[in-house]
């Protein structure tokens, strides 16, 4: 019988994420807003993963009763949810920071299967730098806040620099890892750090 190995994470590493997670929050503003889809899609990833109890407790944080998919909310309220979902899920993953990969992971899939990421898969057709070409364009779409650039290093890497996100960059490793997987690379590598209190930039090569 196989049994799923769990890993306790360190109490430094909770902290850590838990004062992150609040620094982010208060700099938010009510413009600051994501789509209901991310909303949505969490609570399903909460629910196949944590069960019903692990997606009422995401769904209690965030402040709000339910959520339409094409409406707008507070990047705050979401904040809340992915601070919650990412302590349920540390202890499945080994640690925050792949938990938040997951639920990256998860946000691009859904991303992908709305309207705007039909049209965007039919933009690229499986071609990696066309999508990367249109991926600023792409978070301009989903979210309100955040400026984003994409720059060629070399033919087969790219660097995308984020300003003013509010989601942790593990987060958005696992969606550019998510979309790019899907395309015709191998050996796809992404790498992403943080360069101030709400930038980040990603390094991503493959071949």
């Amino acid at each position: 019988m196989n049994h799923e190995v769990q890993v306790d994470v360190p109490r430094f590493a909770r902290e850590h994420w838990e004062r992150d997670f609040a620094r982010r929050i208060s700099l938010a503003t009510p413009a600051d807003t994501a789509r209901g889809v991310f909303c949505i899609g969490l609570l399903k990833a909460m629910e196949d993963l944590g069960g019903a109890e692990a997606a009422r407790q995401c769904l209690q944080a965030s402040g709000e009763t339910a959520f339409v998919e094409l409406f707008s909310y507070p990047i705050a309220s979401y904040l809340r949810m992915v601070s919650t979902a990412v302590q349920l899920l540390a202890a499945k993953y080994g640690n925050i920071e792949e938990s938040l990969r997951r639920i990256g992971r998860r946000a691009a899939a859904d991303f992908r299967a709305s309207s705007a990421g039909r049209a965007m898969g039919v933009m690229h057709e499986g071609d990696a730098r066309r999508l990367l070409d249109c991926l600023p364009a792409v978070y301009r779409i989903a979210l309100s806040f955040g400026m984003y650039e994409l720059s060629w290093v070399e033919p087969a890497h790219a660097r995308f620099t984020v300003e003013r996100t509010f989601i942790p960059y593990p987060f958005h490793e696992g969606v550019l890892l998510e979309l790019l997987e899907k395309t015709k690379v191998l050996r796809l590598k992404v790498r992403g750090r943080q360069t101030s209190a709400l930038d980040s930039e990603y390094d991503i090569c493959w071949g």
